[in-house]
């Protein structure tokens, strides 16, 4: 699973990674993405060119009836994301390349949730397999109303991150991670005419050397979007007993 990633490393590193020409969008530093934000994925235009744009995290289906659908559309396994409904379409014509500088991930350690940093250890960018959709709004909505306030014929653009087993140097701490792609498989991934036999192999994930560091408890917090996120934190002790 992914739920919270980063991304601080600044535009021109992710141009000179993925190869991208003409001008980017703007996106400040993040420390603590979080589902329904707006993030940076790298993806084919029209003319079959890379391109770095803007999706919302959460896809959601053409389908949907509300943008909301989106909060329980982070992931997409591995194992099912080329037959299941909400996914096989996007799977099957609209791939993505999502850029990351780690994730966290959240352990039962002495029956609390301890966060815990998971990274490249040479600090390098780290590019989870993705996939995304277009969903337009069918009505307006009014205002107050509980479901998603737009104005009909809105076009958003939203993704989903890939996830599988994890490898070993994490499954101590989740047994499911991103699916991370090497810079060989870019192209492979983005493939327009890429098969589902073609696409199945690129989802074993590369070997990666990740380090996992526990942080405190800043990130446990959607609100907190800042580099005390990033730091190093101490396992939470055991609670102590109560003696009445």
């Amino acid at each position: 699973m992914c739920g919270r990633y980063f991304l601080q490393s600044p535009a021109e590193s992710i141009r000179q990674l993925f190869d991208l020409q003409g001008a980017l969008p703007n996106f400040p530093a993040r420390y603590n993405v979080a589902p329904t934000d707006i993030m940076p994925v790298v993806r084919l235009n029209a003319a079959r060119e890379r391109e770095l744009a803007l999706l919302r995290w959460g896809l959601v289906p053409g389908w949907a009836d509300s943008l909301a659908v989106g909060s329980r559309m982070i992931n997409a396994r591995s194992e099912t994301v080329a037959t299941k409904g909400a996914f096989r379409e996007a799977f099957k014509s609209r791939r993505c390349l999502v850029p990351a500088d780690g994730y966290f991930e959240w352990k039962v350690v002495e029956g609390q949730r301890q966060p815990y940093l998971i990274r490249p250890s040479d600090g390098s960018i780290v590019v989870f397999a993705g996939i995304w959709e277009t969903w337009t709004r069918a009505q307006a909505v009014e205002a107050g109303s509980p479901r998603d306030v737009g104005p009909a014929g809105q076009v958003i653009e939203t993704y989903s991150i890939v996830t599988g087993p994890a490898l070993p140097s994490v499954a101590n701490t989740h047994d499911r991670m991103p699916i991370v792609l090497g810079r060989g498989a870019f192209d492979g991934w983005l493939a327009p005419d890429a098969t589902t036999e073609d696409l199945v192999p690129l989802m074993t994930p590369d070997h990666v050397d990740l380090e996992v560091m526990a942080v405190g408890p800043s990130v446990n917090s959607v609100k907190n979007d800042d580099p005390r996120c990033l730091e190093p934190g101490e396992v939470m002790p055991p609670r102590q007993a109560s003696l009445f």
